[in-house]
């Protein structure tokens, strides 16, 4: 039973400090018999917090690359739209200065060096907000090597010291996406 009331305390304690009722610590009052049970700074080993409740929670990714046909020669080209969106991905708002970051989309074309087409800075980004580059071109599906498109958010090199946590991306593995052109000859192309 005090292995029970210890853990039903510590998850307690737990939830009031990640809701951030930091004044919750003083209205707590520890039994002097669960006390002496109490390590200071260890959790106890058969309890597992889940990853996402340690992280900081700012965390922007190239959440997709979107192809649309925005109008057809005929069946088999017109002009197509390419968009990258960049989302907030974390549970905490990103708020940063003007030009510390911009996403940029990059043509690859096989045999050839990337081309930039498209690029845009963005400010900031609330939980679930979104922001889109895009790029629009002529397109005909008989190419045989239909090019790739990658988006990338690069950020200013010193945006992880400018003394303003809320704009340190957490998770730099989301940060960029390529998708196959190839798959814009999979759309619709029929009048």
């Amino acid at each position: 039973m005090k292995k029970k009331n210890l853990l039903h305390l510590f998850l307690l304690v737990l939830i009031q400090f990640f809701i951030g009722n930091l004044n919750a610590f003083t209205q707590i009052v520890i039994p002097k018999k669960i006390q002496k049970e109490i390590v200071p700074n260890k959790i106890p080993g058969d309890i597992q917090i889940p990853e996402k409740l340690l992280r900081r929670g700012i965390d922007l990714a190239v959440s997709e690359i979107r192809f649309s046909i925005l109008n057809r020669k005929d069946n088999f080209g017109g002009t197509v739209k390419i968009e990258a969106v960049v989302k907030n991905v974390g549970s905490l708002n990103y708020t940063s200065g003007a030009n510390q970051q911009v996403v940029l989309l990059y043509e690859d074309v096989p045999g050839a060096a990337s081309k930039l087409v498209a690029s845009r800075t963005f400010q900031n980004l609330p939980v679930n907000g979104s922001t889109i580059v895009s790029y629009s071109r002529a397109w005909r599906i008989s190419d045989e090597f239909p090019p790739s498109y990658t988006a990338v958010i690069v950020f200013d090199p010193d945006i992880y010291i400018d003394g303003n946590t809320n704009n340190d991306d957490e998770n730099n593995s989301n940060n960029r996406l390529t998708r196959q052109g190839s798959d814009i000859n999979g759309l619709n192309w029929k009048r």
